[in-house]
């Protein structure tokens, strides 16, 4: 007969808790010894530590006073991986609290992933740090609250680069669905063709956002897109100093659907979307321009989570002007303070901003060039940008001598 005492289940149930964190430690050993005694010179132990701290004051009292709110916090996120030729394969974590917040540890996500990388293709799938991989998607698409409090994507992403060119495609499944969460998951493309100081753009994506299980809120499927094609000139570097230098249009195409029989009209809205980019030695100004047809409209219960982009182009236009100073940009670390103003339609508003970003990486046992790790870790505030040009050269020369060899 089973014996049904709690005395004897729990003690089971410690049994196996020490099976399964003993069965944990021992991969992770093994990892480590792979990596330790293989001798394999092109077989490496990785890691990666990156900080982010942030604070974000948003006063939108004449826009929308719902819309006002300070974000303040700070990310950690350590990475251990293991490395072959061009393959390897990382596991790690987010940490991130807001200051001010009862609760200790407010979220954590789990970062797990492998990666192909070598001169002209990236290629990711699992969880994975999304920071580094849409910096071509302005906050008219992903606004600033999910770039601190949902750093990750889950799902792959792959990146073709060429001299003049790149094109990227990306699936990020943002919602599994549950008697509480909804199935939703983005398809997003974006690229860029160069010629001389001219480029050609397209910016993109599809997201669906579909219901629980079994159903509850407002009980449809909503889909909604947002994309952007368009031309411009990039004088980026051209004059010493001149980090920015980027002037460009484009046509940008929504898609905003409400699957409830027919009742909500779906709409594309249509705008002209105007950008400039200057930076000179640390000073900057990044100004967006919108002028067309409001955005994100169609009604629904959620609408944080129904429309990532930004709440304000629900307008005819909406202009966004950040003018900021680099306090310090290398391998290490990179520091940024800001101004941001915003126009809706006649309505001001106004934003401010500090963010600091720290990164580390390395290998242990494995071969690592010395020159190339030594410069990983120079720091230097007032000769940035001589660091930055002596990383230049030197990439340029190690190249020429591997051409030549």
């Amino acid at each position: 007969m089973r014996d049904l005492r709690p005395g004897k289940n729990q003690f089971v149930e410690e049994i196996r808790k020490m099976r399964r964190k003993s069965l944990f430690l021992a991969v992770c050993l093994s990892v480590l010894a792979v990596s330790v005694s293989g001798q394999v010179r092109a077989q490496s132990f990785e890691w990666k530590v990156e900080a982010d701290g942030f604070f974000d004051n948003g006063e939108y009292e004449n826009i929308a006073p719902s819309l006002s709110k300070t974000m303040y916090g700070f990310r950690f996120s350590p990475q251990v991986g293991v490395a072959y030729k061009d393959f390897s394969l990382f596991a790690g974590t987010h940490l991130i609290t807001s200051f001010g917040s009862p609760e200790y540890l407010d979220k954590a996500y789990f970062t797990g992933y492998f990666q192909y990388r070598n001169r002209h293709h990236l290629f990711r799938f699992g969880a994975f740090p999304r920071q580094e991989l849409l910096s071509d998607y302005t906050n008219f698409f992903i606004r600033d609250t999910f770039a601190y409090f949902r750093p990750n994507m889950t799902g792959l992403f792959y990146r073709l680069s060429g001299k003049d060119n790149f094109l990227s495609f990306w699936l990020d499944w943002t919602g599994a669905q549950s008697p509480l969460t909804r199935e939703a998951f983005f398809v997003g493309l974006s690229g860029e063709q160069r010629y001389k100081w001219f480029f050609a753009q397209v910016v993109g994506y599809y997201y669906h956002y579909a219901n629980t299980k079994p159903r509850s809120g407002d009980g449809v499927v909503h889909d909604n897109g947002l994309g952007q094609i368009g031309l411009g000139m990039d004088f980026s570097r051209k004059v010493r100093r001149l980090y920015a230098a980027r002037l460009s249009a484009h046509f940008m195409l929504g898609y905003e659907c409400k699957r409830d029989g027919g009742v909500t009209p779906s709409r594309m809205p249509l705008g002209l979307v105007l950008d400039l980019h200057v930076q000179y030695w640390r000073f900057g100004t990044r100004t967006l321009y919108y002028y067309g047809q409001e955005r994100f409209t169609v009604p629904t219960d959620n609408y944080s989570l129904t429309y990532w982009g930004n709440p304000l182009l629900a307008s005819k236009s909406y202009l966004q002007s950040k003018w900021y100073v680099v306090l310090f940009r290398n391998d290490f670390v990179n520091a940024e303070a800001a101004a941001v103003f915003h126009l809706q339609g006649n309505k001001p508003g106004s934003q401010y901003m500090v963010r600091l970003q720290v990164s580390l990486d390395g290998g242990i046992y494995g071969k690592k060039e010395g020159e190339e790790r030594g410069s990983r870790y120079r720091f230097n505030f007032i000769g940035a940008d001589k660091q930055e040009r002596a990383m230049d050269d030197f990439k340029r020369k190690r190249k020429k001598q591997e051409q030549d060899s």
